[in-house]
């Protein structure tokens, strides 16, 4: 075993140092071995005019404009920070991270600062901001309690919220969704919920999806090479992975629906689902050369495209995971970078695979509404006509974003030959994967009794879809012309 010693003085083997999780703190020649060859697998015609797809990603680096990420169709990227002013071409979104760290047992800090914070929500509105990289990671990434995070998610939570209403929150990616990490997140809601009384709020749901050993080094120093154990935590062990494993599919699509069905027993089934960090780590010396690389790249991608099922977003067709980013773009430390660092970038084998995956991906947009509620939710009269508001959520589960105005129509009996409810609505440039907007009409002269109500998306076909069966949601309205009051029962010791 070949041992580094890091700035900390703590001893490291190789291992140790290829599964650091890109974290940047070792910087070496070592993973280089086995370096693939660029070549030149998808031509400028296959990718002429072809959109950015939503759902594929990188972890990238803080300068995307030097890259030619049309050429692997890329429509977001994480950089493991906050970049004030995002320097990215129109078609890449960009994903900010608020770094966490626990400065005592009781404390935590964050960068950058609050100040920073409003100001990029303010003049970049509508980002998902991602608050942590790793938390449940000891020594490495952000490395917090799970109460310490609790309250860091809460705080940055409502100062970007306050900042710029139309931002998404989702939480730091944990390393990989096993069940020592899925109680560390059990106890961060559990923290919420007893500082704040109330369930915590999460747009966005985030993971990592590496496939590495959970060994705390105290209890065995000679293989707890991999993740380690949360801190906060006291097991001496977790999952037990074989280096091989690094690549094993079969856990990979364990990893994804297992937290799917985490969220669903919490309550977060309506929520979007994203995975900012996967791959191979290991390096070609351990066995892991190029073609093995984009076997795996291949199998996790064409999974990640198609899984679905009653766990899934019902935003987005049911689907398990709504967009997911390969690690990496240029870290060469770690094994299927997309582009050699330098200028100008050179794309690797793995990069060409990539884009030779996505050239052949049909831009797609698929309009559905997915529910309709009243307000007030329950109307009541006891034989007066009431008015009630009539909304829905409108959906894009296509990988594009529609763009021009799609028309919302609300119709009181079926369509087309029922009455219309209200005007037309209108929603502009929404966004695919998962994607909602919400639009609602006035519903006056409503008696008691059970109404039924339709909504459909687009009524006159002028939007494109890949999907026109699923344009139309029925629904009730009811005015319930009786109330029934519950006694309160206090008992006494």
């Amino acid at each position: 075993m070949i041992f580094h010693r890091l700035s900390n003085g703590r001893a490291v083997g190789v291992l140790g140092l290829v599964i650091a999780l890109a974290t940047g703190l070792v910087s070496t020649g070592l993973f280089a071995v086995g370096r693939p060859p660029v070549t030149a697998a998808v031509s400028e015609a296959m990718l002429e005019d072809a959109p950015a797809l939503c759902r594929y990603g990188v972890g990238g680096v803080r300068d995307m404009s030097v890259y030619p990420v049309q050429d692997l169709r890329l429509g977001w990227y994480v950089d493991w920070g906050v970049a004030t002013e995002p320097s990215l071409p129109d078609t890449l979104e960009y994903m900010p991270t608020v770094r966490l760290s626990q400065t005592s047992a009781d404390s935590y800090g964050y960068t950058p600062d609050a100040a920073t914070l409003v100001a990029t929500a303010t003049s970049h509105p509508g980002l998902t901001w991602l608050i942590g990289n790793e938390p449940d990671r000891r020594y490495w990434q952000d490395d917090l309690e799970p109460h310490l995070y609790a309250q860091a998610y809460h705080e940055l939570y409502h100062l970007i919220k306050q900042a710029d209403p139309t931002a998404q929150i989702a939480v730091g990616g944990i390393v990989q969704p096993t069940p020592v990490r899925l109680l560390y997140l059990d106890m961060v809601l559990e923290s919420y919920t007893s500082y704040y009384g109330t369930a915590m709020p999460v747009d966005v749901w985030n993971i990592h999806a590496f496939i590495l050993n959970e060994v705390s080094c105290e209890y065995d120093p000679s293989n707890c090479w991999g993740a380690e154990i949360p801190p906060g935590i006291d097991w001496g062990v977790g999952e037990i992975f074989d280096i091989q494993d690094n690549d094993n599919f079969a856990v990979f699509e364990k990893f994804v629906r297992d937290f799917r069905n985490w969220m669903r027993a919490r309550g977060y089934q309506n929520r979007p689902l994203i995975i900012t960090e996967f791959g191979v780590q290991m390096p070609a010396m351990y066995g892991f050369d190029a073609a093995r690389v984009n076997a795996f790249m291949d199998a996790t991608f064409a999974f990640l495209e198609g899984a679905s099922g009653p766990t899934g977003y019902p935003a987005d067709d049911y689907r398990l995971v709504q967009r997911w980013a390969w690690y990496s773009l240029t870290d060469n430390t770690f094994n299927g970078w997309l582009y050699d660092p330098g200028t100008p970038p050179r794309r690797t084998v793995f990069g060409d695979n990539y884009a030779a995956h996505t050239s052949q991906i049909s831009p797609t947009v698929d309009l559905a509404p997915v529910d309709i509620a009243t307000t007030p939710g329950s109307p009541y009269s006891e034989s007066d006509p009431v008015t009630v508001t009539l909304g829905v959520h409108v959906a894009n589960s296509g990988n594009v974003t529609a763009s021009g105005p799609v028309v919302v129509r609300f119709y009181a009996g079926t369509p087309p030959q029922g009455q219309r409810i209200g005007a037309d609505q209108t929603v502009v440039d929404l966004r695919g994967c998962g994607g909602t907007a919400y639009v609602s009409v006035t519903m006056t002269g409503v008696l008691p009794g059970t109404h039924p109500v339709y909504v459909v998306v687009d009524p006159d076909g002028q939007v494109a879809e890949s999907d026109e069966t699923d344009n139309v949601l029925a629904g009730n309205v009811l005015v319930s012309s009786y109330r029934l009051f519950m006694p309160q029962v206090n008992r006494s010791r």
